[in-house]
């Protein structure tokens, strides 16, 4: 009786690590960008939504944890992710004239280590999930969101009538956004 109540106790125990271990992301291949530009290649655990970081696991089986503030950014699965105030953002449109990203973690209030001293961290307005357009002419970065659509786009690519015309005849709405960023940068 004792060991079938041991046998009983342990599956129970053991089924929620079980669980827990097979719904982890899995390593894929990816790179890192380091702040000093070196590229590292190897697989990368995508732990953006849960923790704000990535776990990095070198050729060589070596695994670092990396958080936006300690890299400059990493690619995952043909996407780029670049490092900005603490988070990270995918990049939508590869910057020109203006670049479009969409934020991926909240790092907001989080705490890091920066060494042995503890620094609470500070980010961007705005939460995982928001869009924002970076204007290369000032390297502004401008939350955008579905409400403030219209003001915000006429207000950043004042200088494109093709951008311009297509939000005020409805053409273009929220949903374009990549596409009207690249008509921003194709713009003369």
């Amino acid at each position: 009786m004792k060991q079938m109540i041991a046998s009983l106790l342990l599956v129970t125990v053991g089924l929620p690590l079980g669980v827990s271990a097979q719904s982890a992301p899995e390593f894929q291949k990816g790179t890192v960008q380091k702040a000093s530009q070196e590229v590292l290649d190897g697989s990368i655990r995508d732990q953006t939504a849960k923790k704000g970081t990535i776990l990095f696991q070198s050729a060589a089986g070596k695994k670092t944890v990396y958080s936006p503030a300690e890299i400059a950014g990493f690619t995952l699965n043909g996407s780029n992710y670049i490092s900005y105030a603490s988070d990270f953002y995918k990049v939508l449109v590869a910057p020109g004239k203006a670049g479009l990203y969409q934020r991926v973690t909240d790092n907001s209030g989080k705490m890091l280590y920066n060494g042995a001293e503890v620094i609470s961290v500070t980010t961007a307005e705005g939460k995982a999930g928001d869009y924002y357009i970076q204007l290369q002419a000032d390297s502004k970065w401008v939350r955008i969101t579905q409400k403030d659509f219209e003001a915000t786009i006429t207000n950043l690519f004042a200088g494109c009538s093709v951008v311009l015309d297509a939000v005020k005849n409805k053409t273009s709405d929220f949903t374009s956004l990549s596409k009207l960023v690249e008509q921003y940068n194709s713009c003369k």
